[in-house]
């Protein structure tokens, strides 16, 4: 039986052979920086410099000859102009001693010469547009119901269409008074219209409602007094001014050219009436008068008589006010 056992013995093998190994690098470690320390000082003299300055590189020929690229063959002059007969070829400049060529003289440019599309030729009316600048503009200086100064206004189908006869003029402006687009008006209705004994300033909504107005008027004109309206009187129409002439209180819509008041009519038969003798006068002027009231009362907002107020006793007052918080409410008076 031996002294250690199998896998002792193989531990104190391996421990001595590691032992063996580090016993050798150490030694050979020492005997390097031994070495280091002996050798001599001017070893380090012994290599050769370096050179001040470094060699410079030289080009590769190979390099230089793929750089330069193939040129094209020139061709002659002829063969350019039959390749591309629309490409002009420059013309040599004279000498210096030639004086036979005109310094003046241009060379003619044939179409096929030119450069680029022929251009269109000019016609009469576009040379007119080009003197007088845009199109827009020349319009403007050439028609004479057009002004330069125009300013913004809306148009009338009433007017428009023949229901009343007047024509559109310039905005009033009084202050706090005035109407963008005022009408002047001669003549209400268009299948039997009638004349305003004077001319009457109003905007477009008066202008309408006055239109469907008056052929309600002929109908009770005729049932009445058995003629047509030949003509009518008013009074006030456009003036900037408060409620009855006042000093206080509100505008009054005379002053926006949105009310008229009416005094007399005149019939084709020679007969006439007033209301301030006519509101209470021959039986057929008070059916007429009131009738007309009642008429008035459906097509505007406002409708003042003699039963009204005292200021409209020779005058019946109509306007297109609004009154209410929707501008549905009516006075009828």
């Amino acid at each position: 039986m031996t002294l250690f056992s199998q896998p002792a013995r193989r531990s104190i093998f391996l421990l001595s052979f590691t032992t063996l190994i580090a016993s050798t690098m150490i030694f050979a470690s020492l005997g390097d920086a031994d070495a280091r320390r002996r050798r001599p000082a001017h070893a380090a003299a012994m290599q050769p410099p370096l050179p001040s300055v470094p060699p410079l590189p030289e080009p590769n020929p190979r390099a230089a000859q793929a750089t330069e690229a193939p040129k094209p063959e020139e061709k002659p002059k002829d063969e350019i102009q039959k390749a591309d007969p629309e490409t002009p070829v420059p013309s040599q400049k004279p000498a210096a001693g030639d004086t036979k060529q005109e310094p003046s003289a241009k060379p003619e440019v044939k179409p096929a010469e030119q450069l680029g599309p022929n251009p269109l030729p000019k016609s009469d009316q576009a040379g007119k547009s080009e003197a007088n600048g845009d199109h827009e503009e020349s319009v403007e200086k050439v028609d004479p119901s057009v002004s330069p100064d125009r300013v913004y206004q809306n148009a009338c189908p009433a007017l428009m269409n023949g229901e009343v006869q007047g024509a559109l003029i310039a905005p009033l402006s009084e202050g706090m008074c005035g109407e963008r687009s005022p009408l002047k008006i001669t003549t209400i209705g268009k299948d039997n219209p009638v004349k305003l004994a004077a001319a009457i300033t109003t905007n477009c909504a008066m202008a309408g409602s006055l239109a469907t107005w008056v052929v309600e008027i002929q109908k009770e004109a005729q049932k009445d007094f058995g003629a047509d309206i030949e003509s009518i009187t008013t009074g006030s129409d456009y003036q900037c001014r408060k409620v009855n002439n006042g000093h206080k209180g509100r505008v009054s819509e005379h002053a926006f050219a949105n009310a008229v008041d009416i005094v007399a009519f005149k019939f084709k038969n020679g007969k006439g009436t007033e209301l301030g003798s006519g509101w209470k006068g021959a039986p057929e002027e008070q059916t007429f008068w009131r009738a007309l009231h009642k008429a008035s009362c459906d097509r505007f907002m406002t409708v003042i008589g003699p039963d009204g107020d005292a200021a409209h006793q020779g005058n019946l007052h109509l306007d297109l006010g609004c009154h209410g918080k929707k501008c549905e409410a009516r006075i009828c008076q």
